[in-house]
C-alpha cells in the first residue's frame, strides 16, 4: 500500500506542477487581453477557475499524504503513548471509512444524468471535467488514509509512538 500511496503522491505532484502554471498563464492572458487589448478572452477565467479547483482538491489530498492536514491534537498529546497510538489509529480508520463513503456519494452524484449533461456557461465545456476533481481527489485521499492507518498499526505493534 505504501508503494501505491507514494506513486499517487508523485502523480499529484506532477498534476499540481502543471495546473498551477496553467492557472497563472490563463489569468495573465485574460488580464492582458481584457485591459491592454480590450478584447477579453472567453476561456481565460474559466480555465483559471478549473485549474484552481483541481489544484485545491489535489493539494488537499497531498496534505493527507504529507501529514500536514489540520488536526487538533490537544487531547491526544496529553495521554499515554499507548492510548495515543490507539486514538490515532482509530481516528485514521474513521477518516478512511468516511472518505470511502464520501467517494461513493461523489461517484453517485457525478453519474447522475443531470450532472452529466451540464455545460459551462461561457465555453460550453462539459462540467463533468470540473466535477471529476472531487472523486479523483477523494480516491487519492482514501489511499493515503489507508496507507497511514496501516502504518499506524505497524507502529502500535512495534511499540513505537505515532507522531
Amino acid at each position: 500500500m505504501r508503494a501505491v500511496s507514494n506513486g499517487i503522491f508523485k502523480l499529484e505532484k506532477a498534476l499540481v506542477i502543471i495546473l498551477i502554471p496553467v492557472m497563472l498563464l490563463a489569468m495573465v492572458f485574460d488580464i492582458f487581453f481584457r485591459y491592454f487589448l480590450s478584447s477579453p478572452l472567453i476561456w481565460g477565467q474559466e480555465l483559471a477557475l478549473y485549474t484552481f479547483v483541481w489544484s485545491s482538491f489535489i493539494g488537499a489530498s497531498m496534505s493527507i499524504k504529507t501529514r500536514e492536514a489540520v488536526a487538533v491534537t490537544l487531547f491526544v498529546n496529553k495521554v499515554s503513548d499507548r492510548l495515543r497510538n490507539v486514538l490515532i489509529t482509530a481516528g485514521l480508520l474513521i477518516c478512511a471509512v468516511f472518505s470511502i463513503y464520501i467517494l461513493y456519494l461523489s461517484i453517485s452524484w457525478i453519474t447522475n444524468p443531470t450532472i452529466l449533461l451540464q455545460r459551462s456557461v461561457t465555453t460550453q465545456t462539459p462540467m463533468i471535467y470540473m466535477y471529476l476533481c472531487i472523486p479523483v481527489s477523494l480516491f487519492f485521499m482514501t489511499i493515503h488514509f489507508i496507507n497511514w492507518f496501516l502504518e499506524s498499526l505497524r507502529f502500535t505493534r512495534a511499540g513505537k509512538v505515532m507522531e
